[in-house]
């Protein structure tokens, strides 16, 4: 039987042997070591800490900054520390889950848009009823200078789950809970969107107004590319009749098998403040 690769790479597999967790494909994600955003990946019910688990200074410790550096002996670093036993050493199952990745178009002070795992939505003041638009997210590295379309799905670094947010205009994205390498994702995934443990919607990327490749490469053509920015799908699954608009309180859960569950619940109106 053949190995998969990430990037002509063996996958990393997690084994956490004495505590009986069975090894598992990598999925990584962001979360908050002492209100710190760090690289880990997922194994089991727990968390492993990717740059402890490495325990070199210059191997990155954010996801932003492994995307930007995808090949070669990084890869190969990680997969030899994630799979040995010391990789129990660096795990935890207590931990908050973070947007996987911060888009470097949006700048610092436009990161609050983002919104990660299980987060509450805030909703603007004065808006109006909630719409929401579930999708997958590719998220890429730096493509080259010239890149010709054939090209385009080879920028891909992995996938993600993701939910724009708007109420009379975009008002948030959310992100998560992990994102799953290229080669580990499976195109024809169903997507199952429920608000409140109820069916809304379900779909495919088979049903996506337009691809990846034809997304990334027209971007490509218009300005440089960064690594980790993010690609969106476009809407995702059929609404089902009589689906109300989600309410302040509501849960909704974007799903799909491989890529996690990403809740969020829609928070009440930031009222604003008089004016004095």
């Amino acid at each position: 039987m053949s190995v998969p690769t990430i990037f002509g790479d063996p996958i990393i597999e997690i084994s956490l042997r004495h505590r009986g967790i069975v090894a598992l494909p990598v999925r990584l994600v962001t979360y908050d070591r002492r209100g710190a955003r760090r690289l880990g990946a997922v194994a089991g019910d727990e968390i492993v800490d990717v740059a402890g688990v490495v325990g070199h200074p210059a191997f990155p410790s954010t996801l932003e900054a492994l995307v930007a550096r995808p090949r070669g002996t990084v890869l190969n670093a990680a997969r030899h520390a994630l799979g040995g036993e010391d990789a129990a050493d660096w795990s935890t199952s207590r931990y908050r889950l973070l947007a996987p990745i911060l888009p470097p178009s949006l700048g610092v002070d436009a990161h609050h848009w983002v919104v990660g795992p299980d987060e509450e939505l805030p909703r603007p003041s004065g808006s109006g009823e909630v719409i929401f638009e579930p999708s997958i997210a590719a998220v890429i590295f730096t493509p080259n200078e010239k890149l010709k379309k054939r090209e385009a799905a080879k920028c891909i670094f992995g996938y993600t789950l993701m939910t724009y947010w708007s109420a009379g205009e975009d008002f948030a994205a959310s992100l998560g809970p992990w994102i799953v390498t290229a080669d580990e994702f499976d195109p024809d995934t169903e997507l199952e969107v429920r608000v409140n443990g109820r069916l809304w919607a379900s779909g495919s990327l088979a049903a996506a107004e337009t691809s990846f490749t034809d997304a990334i490469y027209t971007a490509a053509k218009q300005a440089p590319l960064q690594s980790g920015e993010v690609f969106w799908s476009g809407v995702l699954g059929q609404r089902r009749r009589n689906a109300r608009a989600p309410k302040p309180g509501a849960v909704v859960e974007l799903s799909a098998e491989g890529m996690g569950t990403l809740t969020n619940k829609v928070g009440p109106r930031i009222r604003r403040r008089a004016a004095s």
